[in-house]
């Protein structure tokens, strides 16, 4: 190819790139503007109020969070109240109808559900009527502001602003950092349990001064902290007695330092909505009654021996060197560690290596889910007095580490540290893992006939 000819394919190349660049690109952007229900960022609404036929929300959102106005003053879910005006924001016009139609009500226009304001910090945005929706293709009619035309945009718009006031408000009854926690007492009655913090990870247990459970600590702090509102029974209650929380049930105070609680979540009367139980519960520093669900107070009513570190015996996994399980049907074993992970078995045959390692393990991590007896007394009321299960630990000295006591006494299993101060009960799977005879820990010799190994 000439090169005068390479030189105007090259010009008309450039011409043609500035013609996008300059004049296609600054007309698509404008067009894809123009379809956009509302020219504005989610970010920068701060006001919103929808006008149902029935009923008016107002929002605003101060200093980054969402509050309710009407129909009542309270705090909103910024969750919920963000995705919503997301929504809005976010909608496009799929079909313009440019002549206003003269009966509005043939689309729904003359009464809007919802009629819709927004507000963007000092500017104020042309109001939105929604409409019916279409038989056919899921779209839904709008008006905006005083424009001579109607507007059709998703039907899903009008599906998110379809909301109620318990919809948007915030369902939080108690919002705190579990490491900012200090302190919490959980009152029943006359009955106070204590839990306070000693270090990061130390916490103690009132009445009784016990090492606390740090898995059951942190259980803890995670439903108080779960613990959502269910429904709105009452936003100005005359009568706390008629909901029970004169004198509540259960009162969990939530202390971050400092001798008054920074919150405290009441739980009161127990009642049934839809086959459902469900619980009265309010702040203490909140006026309004709300309704929880009934797992609440099952989750948050704890004793100190449900709370207390239960660990049946302090052991060192590694130290161990022999173990015994004795059974009442003598189908026990007794398994010797030798160097590393291998173990031999009294009275010959190959042991399952893996099976007795982790049966070290489930033996160093039993613990109890409840405090039975303190002291024991009559170990036959358990059934411990012939315990399904007696397990020996030794070291690889032969030096004792402690003997466990483990049974089944009805539909509860029992355990305790043989000659210790202290009945567990426990759960019933860790019974099942302790719950081995010697063949579940031998090798099954090969089936006759079977080939035999070839030597190394």
């Amino acid at each position: 190819m000439k090169p005068g000819r390479i030189a105007l394919l090259a010009l008309l190349v450039a011409a043609l790139g500035a013609y996008l660049y300059f004049v296609e690109l600054p007309k698509s952007r404008e067009e894809a503007a123009t379809k956009k229900l509302l020219d504005v960022a989610a970010d920068d609404v701060t006001g919103l109020t929808l006008v149902f036929p029935d009923r008016e929300i107002a929002l605003e959102k101060k200093d980054g969070r969402w509050q309710l106005l009407r129909p009542v003053a309270a705090p909103a879910d910024d969750t919920a109240v963000g995705a919503m005006v997301s929504s809005l924001v976010g909608a496009t016009v799929q079909k313009t109808i440019d002549e206003l139609p003269k009966n509005l009500a043939d689309f729904g226009l003359d009464k809007p559900d919802p009629l819709v304001r927004v507000v963007a910090g000092d500017r104020t945005l042309p109001e939105l009527r929604l409409g019916r929706t279409t038989t056919v293709g899921a779209k839904a009619y709008v008006r905006r502001g005083d424009e001579p035309k109607v507007l059709l945009v998703s039907s899903s718009t009008r599906l998110a602003l379809d909301k109620k006031a318990e919809d948007l408000r915030d369902k939080v009854e108690v919002d705190f950092k579990d490491d900012d926690v200090t302190k919490v007492t959980i009152t029943r009655g006359d009955t106070v349990v204590t839990l306070t913090r000693k270090d990061k990870d130390t916490w103690t247990v009132d009445p009784g001064g016990y090492p606390a459970d740090l898995t059951e600590v942190r259980s803890y702090l995670s439903s108080l902290r779960s613990t959502r509102a269910m429904g709105f029974a009452d936003d100005a209650p005359a009568d706390l007695a008629r909901y029970g929380l004169d004198t509540p049930a259960l009162r969990v105070a939530i202390y971050t330092g400092g001798a008054t609680p920074a919150q405290e979540l009441l739980l009161g009367s127990e009642f049934s909505e839809k086959d459902q139980k469900r619980l009265y519960a309010k702040r203490a520093d909140r006026p309004g009654v709300v309704t929880v669900g009934e797992w609440a107070k099952r989750s948050l009513d704890k004793t100190p021996g449900q709370l207390r570190d239960k660990t049946v015996l302090a052991l060192d996994a590694d130290r161990v060197g022999t173990i015994a399980v004795e059974r009442p049907n003598g189908q026990g074993f007794t398994a010797t560690r030798g160097k590393g992970t291998s173990w031999t078995l009294e009275g010959g045959g190959v042991p399952k290596a893996a099976v007795l390692e982790r049966y070290v393990d489930d033996t160093r991590d039993l613990r109890g889910s409840d405090v039975a007896a303190e002291p024991p007394g009559d170990l036959s009321r358990f059934g411990l007095d012939h315990p399904a299960l007696r397990v020996t630990v030794k070291d690889r000295q032969g030096g004792d580490l402690g003997t466990l006591l483990v049974t089944k006494q009805g539909d509860k299993y029992y355990t305790m540290r043989a000659g210790g101060s202290t009945v567990f009960e426990t759960r019933d799977y860790m019974f099942t893992r302790l719950d081995k005879q010697r063949s579940d820990v031998l090798e099954a010799p090969p089936a006759a006939g079977a080939p035999k190994p070839a030597s190394p």
